[in-house]
């Protein structure tokens, strides 16, 4: 736990004028580009919240954004530099200023949510509507994982998978931020049955997230069981789409949420060659989505969180000052759950 989780609600001292953080100005390789250094502490406009950062969790998404990786993605990150400066998409912490115009929240409120970036630095501003309390129960750096790859599961198992209680679900690359996720939904939405896919190192945090079955892809071909699945949720990529379609139950649905990475165009083609597998046969494949902020989903979460239905688990704390080494680990793509950095 951090301070924040004892710390009592008071009102605020004066704000310091700067604060560590973690900044990039240009892209590649994290523990290049990536330093720790003081910069001004953001100014708080009428519908804002000034938070003072307990935890960030470290997303695939900050290795993306810091890389600069794919390149076909960079019209959106930014072709020269980087739009974003600062890493960090989830935020947990407590309300140290509000703007004028912010009714929801006041001095010594917990809060988490998804941000657009800022994470990885002692204080952040967002607007307040981004935000969510958190239940005093919950440990402030078990709020922090919850935001990027917990939405992406929920809405990819529930929106874009279209999951029903009563069936079953595979689960391919199980481990993560959000494979973790992607487990203990299935179950908390329904699921009768789901079979997990993960390496040797992570089959037991499969099965204590409530996996029926669990693959070690080490030693076991899923293709090898012989069976359909209604909903193939695809965190890893790893089989072909044609193996994949054959894995799917008349009717059923594949949801991919991430692929095989290279340098310039992966996963691009495999993106787009999706509708052409799923064109023909009662099988659906929705194109492949990223999963957006939703203050809703956020709150269905934190709720799913407090009365033990779901369970974030946490692989590593970072210092604020290791947040370089936090991204480059990240790009490694072998988390156990979700890694946090703590200011």
């Amino acid at each position: 736990m951090t301070d924040i989780d004892h710390a009592p609600a008071q009102a605020p001292s004066a704000l310091p004028a700067t604060m560590r953080a973690a900044v990039y100005e240009r892209y590649g390789p994290p523990q290049e580009v990536v330093t720790v250094r003081t910069v001004p502490v953001p100014e708080v406009g009428a519908d804002d919240v000034l938070v003072r950062v307990g935890a960030a969790s470290v997303n695939a998404l900050d290795w993306h954004l810091v890389t600069g990786l794919p390149m076909f993605a960079r019209p959106a990150l930014g072709l020269r530099r980087p739009k974003r400066q600062v890493p960090g998409a989830d935020v947990a912490g407590v309300v140290e200023a509000v703007g004028s115009a912010v009714t929801r929240f006041q001095p010594g409120d917990r809060v988490f949510g998804e941000v657009s970036g800022g994470a990885f630095a002692e204080f952040l501003v967002a607007p307040a509507e981004w935000l969510v309390p958190v239940p005093d129960r919950i440990p402030i750096e078990q709020a922090a994982t919850i935001g990027v790859a917990a939405e992406t599961a929920l809405q990819g198992l529930r929106d874009w998978g279209r999951l029903q209680a009563g069936q079953r679900v595979l689960v391919n690359g199980a481990s993560g931020g959000v494979g973790s996720f992607a487990v203990q939904l299935a179950k908390a939405l329904g699921a009768a049955h789901v079979t997990a896919v993960c390496s040797t190192g992570n089959v037991e945090a499969a099965r204590r997230g409530g996996a029926d079955r669990v693959v070690d892809y080490t030693r076991e071909d899923v293709r090898s069981l012989g069976e359909t699945f209604d909903l193939f949720f695809d965190n890893a990529g790893s089989l072909t789409l044609r193996d994949s379609r054959r894995l799917v139950s008349p009717g059923g649905s594949y949801v991919m949420v991430t692929s095989p990475k290279s340098r310039w165009m992966r996963p691009l083609p495999r993106m787009l060659s999706l509708p052409v597998y799923f064109a023909v046969g009662s099988q659906r494949a929705p194109a492949f989505k990223v999963a957006s902020r939703n203050r809703a989903d956020l709150e269905l979460l934190i709720d799913l969180v407090a009365t033990g239905a779901v369970s974030p688990v946490v692989d590593r704390r970072w210092a604020l000052a290791d947040a370089p080494e936090a991204l480059r680990v990240q790009g490694e793509f072998h988390s156990r759950g979700k890694s946090v950095v703590v200011p």
